[in-house]
């Protein structure tokens, strides 16, 4: 059973630090793809920023976080890992920590022709713009790995007030979507570390499926969205409620967004 214990910032400043500078010059356009790209996956308002181990700083954000956040675009670009934990619920905060970590060893260890393809999900709550805490969405759409191991990485935050969790939900899963091979970690409740848990697999199409199901769309919207039948659409479905062991579409989104699968 793989156990994963809460870092400090101390302990994350120690592992994560990278003493070998990066060559590039500006952040936002080496990740400009990313950015485009953020708005087509997002289910919630979101905001992003992009830190780098070699400062161990923020080094850049979108114009938007103080709409989502207590703070200003200022604040943020000159934050460090102290200033995000800040933003963090104290029971949540070093377990992001953890969770972020293990995400960027776990990409280390892949060939370079595969980093790009890992998808990492955590979710945790957050202070929004009126410093009260709700759940959010912290994904990494990309991550740059030097030769030295010197890395960068954008850090996109969706906000998911619009749901009710009825229990705490599933802390973080790592995607692999080219082996399609997922790994879920959650917080036991009697030891307080991250253990793995035993969920369905989700493919990459009913993951795609599922994202358009939670922005609203019906299935004659999703089929003309990804250009396929009504047929094929609700059979991905019926296949997403059997794995679920869930009766309905309403079942089946609440499952999957307190399993963090999406």
């Amino acid at each position: 059973m793989n156990i994963l214990n809460p870092l400090s910032v101390e302990d994350f400043n120690e592992i994560a630090k990278n003493d070998n500078p990066l060559n590039i010059g500006n952040y936002e356009v080496f990740f400009q793809k990313q950015i485009d790209e953020a708005s087509n996956y997002a289910v919630g308002p979101y905001f992003w920023f992009i830190g780098n181990n070699h400062e161990m700083k923020i080094v850049a954000a979108s114009q938007n976080i103080n709409e989502l956040t207590p703070f200003s675009h200022e604040r943020w670009t000159n934050g460090t890992a102290l200033f995000l934990v800040e933003n963090l619920h104290p029971d949540d905060s070093f377990y992001v920590l953890s969770a972020l970590n293990l995400a960027v060893q776990k990409i280390e260890e892949l060939p370079v022709e595969r980093q790009a393809n890992v998808r990492v999900n955590i979710y945790a709550r957050m202070l929004n713009a009126l410093n009260e805490y709700r759940w959010v969405l912290i994904q990494m759409p990309g991550l740059y790995i030097g030769i030295d191991r010197t890395t960068c990485g954008i850090i996109m935050i969706t906000d998911l007030s619009h749901l009710s969790f009825k229990e705490k939900p599933v802390l973080m899963t790592l995607t692999d979507k080219i082996a399609n091979q997922n790994v879920y970690f959650n917080i036991a409740p009697d030891e307080m570390k991250l253990v793995n848990v035993d969920l369905p697999n989700i493919t990459k199409r009913e993951q795609e499926i599922l994202k358009l199901m939670a922005k609203g769309l019906n299935s004659p919207q999703i089929a003309e969205k990804l250009f396929l039948s009504y047929h094929t659409i609700e059979n991905h479905k019926r296949n997403l409620r059997q794995k679920t062991n869930s009766k309905t579409s309403v079942e089946l989104i609440n499952y999957v967004w307190s399993n963090n699968l999406i």
